[in-house]
This record gives structure tokens, sequence and C-alpha cells, in this order.
């Protein structure tokens, strides 16, 4: 029940989205697309549902969290929150 509740209150903050290259990630990519842009993430974590992207020292880790095979939301951690 408290893993629900806090899914819930991490999608009603941000769908979010990022850009690998030239390309938008956002809700609805699917995970080979995400690979194929953005190359395989830096950790992926609870059986492959979330999945992070370090983008240096300077910024924030961009986290993805997937239904399936598909892109729920996105958005901004700290990197000890990876």
């Amino acid at each position: 029940m408290g893993l629900t509740l806090l899914l819930i209150a991490e999608l009603a903050l941000s769908t979010g989205s990022m850009r690998c290259g030239g390309r938008l990630i956002d809700q609805g990519t699917a995970k080979d697309e995400v690979i194929e842009h953005c190359g395989p993430p830096t950790d992926r974590k609870e059986g492959d549902n979330y999945w992070f992207y370090d983008r240096g020292s300077v910024n924030l880790v961009t986290r993805l969290f997937f239904v399936g095979d598909k892109v729920e939301f996105i958005d901004d951690v700290a990197h000890d929150e990876m």
C-alpha cells in the first residue's frame, strides 16, 4: 500500500521529459527508443521499472519510470536518490 501511495504521489508531481541528442523523450516513449537515443541507463532499480541517467556531477540525475514498455513519468533527482 505504501509503495502504491508513493507512486501515485510521484505521478501527480510531473510526467516530465528529457532530451537525448536531438530527440525528446517523454511519456509514452518505448524502452527500445530510449536506449536507441540515450544509450543504456546508468542504473536500474525495482525490477527494471526505474531507469536513471546520470548527467554529470553538476546536474541532477534524470529518473524515468516505466509501466510495461512505456515511459510513464520522468523527473530529476539528486545523486544520492539514485
